[in-house]
Order: structure tokens, then sequence, then C-alpha cells
């Protein structure tokens, strides 16, 4: 029993997120937390289900379930190629705060896209659309939403108050 919690956890370690980043500009490590953790090493796969949540420097992304996608790498896995969080999503940082139904985070493009009834969150200010993808790096984001048309009410949709207002 002591050798197969042994294993687990190499496995854990070994399917974690080296060189992901979610938070801008940082090397720090990601630290996840969840009720249960799951790796699945043949699709070099680590799924934390469960109040997952994942931590670096002071970037938080909250989800019921993060899957943590990494490279093959001959006969092992290597760093992170993507990240999937899917429902109750939120991802803070220091300046803005997000809701989503689902986030993927693309690594090779170093940014998030967040869907479903998105909520964004900056001081007072507030938007919301059906997708938000975020570049990490540069932090600019863009929304969007599957509604068209003047006086659609799903259209993107943002509150913005004038420059000392809205912190």
């Amino acid at each position: 029993m002591k050798r197969l919690a042994m294993i687990t956890a190499a496995a854990l370690l070994a399917a974690g997120p080296a060189g992901a980043q979610l938070a801008q500009d940082s090397s720090a490590p990601i630290d996840i937390t969840a009720d249960e953790a799951e790796v699945i090493n043949s699709q070099c796969l680590a799924i934390w289900r469960g109040a997952a949540e994942a931590l670096q420097a002071r970037t938080r992304m909250r989800a019921d379930v993060i899957r943590v996608y990494s490279t093959k790498e001959g006969d092992g896995c290597g760093s992170t190629d993507r990240l999937e969080a899917e429902g109750n999503v939120y991802y803070v940082t220091v300046d803005r705060a997000v809701r989503a139904d689902k986030a993927v985070y693309a690594a090779a493009s170093e940014t998030i896209t967040m869907t479903g009834g998105v909520i964004i969150v900056e001081g007072r200010n507030v938007a919301r659309g059906d997708q938000l993808v975020v570049n990490v790096e540069s932090g600019a984001a863009q929304m969007s939403a599957n509604a068209r048309g003047r006086g659609n009410p799903n259209r993107v949709r943002g509150v913005f108050y004038p420059s000392g207002e809205g912190r």
C-alpha cells in the first residue's frame, strides 16, 4: 500500500503543470488542490475533482474539475500543454475577477478562453458575454457574444465608470 501511494505521488508530480503560466509574468509554481486527483499516464493527464483550485503567485483559478494535459515526450510526459476547467469556473487576478462555465488555458498561445455566461469585474466596472479570451502574457482581453443586432439583450454588454470612480 505504501509503495502504491509513492507511485501515485510520483505520477501526480510528473503530470503537473510545469511551464504553465496562469499569472502574468510569473515563473512561480502552480499549486493545485482538490478533493481528489486522478492520473492517467498513458494520456499525460491529471484530473483534479471537487472544489479544485490552481494558484500561481496572486492568480487563482477555481472550478468543479480541472484537467491538466501534458505533452508526450518519449515514453513519458513533459510540460503542460493545456489546462481545462469546468463547472463554476472563477479566474481571479489582482485586477479582475471572471466567472464562466468553462475555461481552457493553452500554453502555446498563453491564452485563457472562457465560455458560458462570462462575467468580468474590474473594480466596479462589469462586462458580460458568451466568450472571453485573455492573453496571460499581455493581460489583453477580448469579449464576444453569439447574439447580434441593436436591441438584442444578449449582446456583449459593459457598465464602465469614469476614471477614478470604478475602483
